[in-house]
């Protein structure tokens, strides 16, 4: 699929009601395409349940223009039944992000599997909101939230991610890594709650500059210092 507006102003609303049956699979590719954004807004609302032992896949690439002119508000609940499994990576690292909020609740039953990735890179004055939530209410079910972020300039991102375990032999790890350059602000809050004494969740969160030693490296091979905290970069939001 792709969504796309070339114009310089507008309102696009994308409204996304999926159920996927038992024993199925769906994948989706999007792209979203902005080249132009003064005053544009991109608002999707979703609704997903995915069925027993079924799977859906969903990535969103973005690709901005320079001016930063675009409001980006993604937002989803997603319900997984036993042993269902759901994927989604968002990308925004071509061009300006303007305002990104993001907000995804996900729920899983026994077995399930929920990975949620977020790739977005900020400039001159850009917001980055990223927040995201697993409940993991089924036994053995499994629960991977990950976030790469960077922001120049005078860009802000701030990231709360959340998972809750509540059944038994429940898994889950929030990962957010995020770079600072300039007078970028960057906050991670990274949560995890556990009601079961056989469940388990793990976190980490890492915020600061690019690595001096990988900049020196760069550096010596022949890059500029500018050069190479964009491969720095380019190589965390890759990963």
């Amino acid at each position: 699929m792709c969504f796309g507006v070339t114009h310089e102003k507008a309102l696009q609303r994308i409204k996304m009601d999926i159920e996927i049956g038992r024993n199925s699979s769906m994948s989706v590719s999007s792209h979203c395409i902005f080249p132009k954004a003064i005053n544009v807004k991109h608002i999707m609302d979703a609704k997903i349940k995915i069925g027993e032992n079924s799977s859906y896949s969903y990535e969103e690439k973005h690709i901005h223009g320079m001016d930063g002119g675009i409001e980006v508000y993604p937002k989803a609940i997603v319900e997984l039944d036993k042993k269902a499994r759901f994927k989604t990576t968002f990308e925004l690292i071509k061009g300006r992000v303007g305002v990104l909020d993001i907000n995804y609740s996900i729920t899983g039953l026994e077995e399930s599997v929920m990975e949620m990735m977020s790739k977005v890179s900020g400039r001159g004055d850009d917001v980055i909101k990223i927040k995201e939530g697993g409940n993991l209410i089924g036994e053995k079910a499994k629960g991977v939230l990950t976030s790469r972020v960077a922001v120049r300039d005078n860009a802000k991102a701030e990231v709360y991610n959340i998972i809750k375990a509540t059944a038994p032999y429940a898994r889950g790890h929030v990962d957010c890594k995020e770079i600072i350059q300039g007078n970028g602000v960057a906050t991670a809050i990274p949560v995890v709650e556990v009601k079961h004494p056989k469940a388990h969740v793990t976190h980490e969160a890492a915020i600061g500059s690019v690595d001096s030693k990988q900049l020196q490296t760069l550096m010596a091979r022949g890059l500029d210092e500018e050069e190479a905290v964009e491969l720095i970069i380019d190589g965390l939001l890759s990963g």
